[in-house]
């Protein structure tokens, strides 16, 4: 067979757009109103938990669902009316999609002979792939002789190949044990490197999102809750439930009443109450927060940010400490994660990460830790919103930005297990 390969369409200059895109079955909205800029060159991450919507939106994206309203573009062009096959979209799934009556080498050149590319093409583009993700010794087998992690480099190698406008993957490391998928993400980052287009990722695991995102988009409920970079989203979220679903362990949350500080000295000062401890509000918070002065919200302390007072690297008094009883003590690499319970009669359990470790002895003693208070997150219990980290007082969160520059990756690391507990959580 002789010919042409299709020439990809253009988004490399203009990127992907998406402009009040709705998906609907029936009555119910599994895309609401969202506004994406994907820029040139970006692995983009759609991230949250399990019926959010993103994965629909990968398939709007693909042409494998009809769009209820909405446009998406791939550079100036609209491609709402046109064919998936015509959009020219690499696609890796979950589930792998490889044939099972064909061998590796057939599998990752099926793409291309689709679009009668010359032979000569097809055994230089699949050779190069599979001496990319280490298959090259694989060709002639079928998928039943492969493993896990070899079936997906299969599906990475096939879409390597393509010479595509945008690649789309569909938690393609779901089916992977912890071990291959470390391996997984640099493969996907090598194909993404490679290529040089736009790429969207979708995942629950926000530890995958960390690694994998330029931008990250967090979805709830078919709605759009916030967009940027995981050091974003994990500083400065949104509302509470950006807040919660971001970082491992989850962040720690009490509700509190806000009242004054009627301590000598203190005058128009704030104060953090709650049956097991007091705070004091930071004087750089006071502002935001005197409107909401004897009302409850909700007091967001991330983990790390509760240390012994003699370690702690941040400003520490009396005022700042939480008493805690120890329940569990979990070692880590580099110190260990201790789980709590507050010191009132109905006790509830929170979370500290310390950067060294505690001795056993310390189980079911009580322990004070100093809070870094700089760092606190307060949330409506209403609706949610975040109040602090660049809130003027009283004003709702901002609507997320779809324009925003693209940042430098950031990396964490977490277990996926914990991703399926905030899910559940939330």
């Amino acid at each position: 067979m002789t010919g042409k390969e299709e020439e990809p369409m253009g988004p490399a200059s203009g990127g992907i757009v998406i402009e009040h895109l709705v998906k609907r079955f029936g009555e119910r909205a599994v895309v609401d109103d969202l506004n994406l800029r994907i820029q040139p060159g970006e692995l983009f991450v759609l991230v949250g938990p399990s019926g959010c919507g993103k994965t629909t939106t990968l398939r709007l994206l693909a042409g494998l669902e009809p769009v209820t309203a909405g446009r998406i573009y791939f550079g100036e062009r609209l491609v709402n009316d046109i064919r998936p096959r015509d959009r020219n979209v690499a696609m890796v799934f979950q589930d792998y999609a490889i044939f099972p009556h064909l061998t590796v080498f057939e599998n990752i050149a099926y793409g291309l002979r689709a679009r009668h590319a010359p032979r000569s093409l097809i055994r230089e583009r699949v050779g190069t792939a599979a001496r990319l993700f280490r298959i090259e010794h694989l060709l002639g087998r079928k998928p039943r002789q492969l493993s896990g992690g070899e079936r997906q480099r299969v599906a990475l190698a096939r879409a390597l190949v393509r010479d595509a406008a945008l690649y789309l993957y569909d938690e393609p490391l779901a089916n992977l044990d912890a071990q291959l998928r470390h391996q997984a993400r640099e493969d996907i980052l090598t194909l993404h490197r490679q290529k040089g287009q736009p790429a969207v990722y979708v995942t629950h695991d926000q530890a995958e999102a960390m690694a994998l995102g330029d931008r990250i988009a967090v979805m709830r409920d078919g709605k759009l809750q916030q967009v940027g970079s995981g050091l974003d989203l994990y500083e400065r979220p949104c509302n509470q439930f950006v807040a919660f679903f971001i970082g491992s362990p989850g962040i720690n949350l009490f509700e509190v009443e806000v009242r004054p500080d009627e301590r000598p000295g203190q005058d128009g000062g704030l104060r953090l109450v709650h049956p097991a401890f007091t705070l004091p509000v930071p004087r750089e918070f006071q502002e935001r927060v005197a409107p909401y002065s004897g009302q409850r919200l909700n007091l967001g302390i991330r983990p790390e940010h509760l240390q012994p007072p003699r370690r702690a690297d941040f400003a520490v008094s009396e005022e700042s400490t939480i008493r805690g009883l120890v329940n569990v003590i979990e070692p880590t690499v580099s110190g260990c994660t201790v789980y709590l319970s507050t010191l009132e009669p109905a006790p509830r359990d929170f979370v500290a990460t310390l950067k060294a470790r505690l001795p056993g002895s310390y189980l079911g003693r009580e322990v004070p830790l100093a809070v870094n208070l700089r760092k606190i997150h307060l949330f409506d219990p209403h609706d949610g919103r975040a109040l602090l980290h660049d809130r003027q007082p009283g004003q709702p969160a901002p609507a997320p930005t779809a324009s925003e520059p693209v940042p430098v990756r950031v990396r964490e690391s977490e277990t996926s297990q914990a991703s399926h507990e905030r899910e559940e959580r939330a």
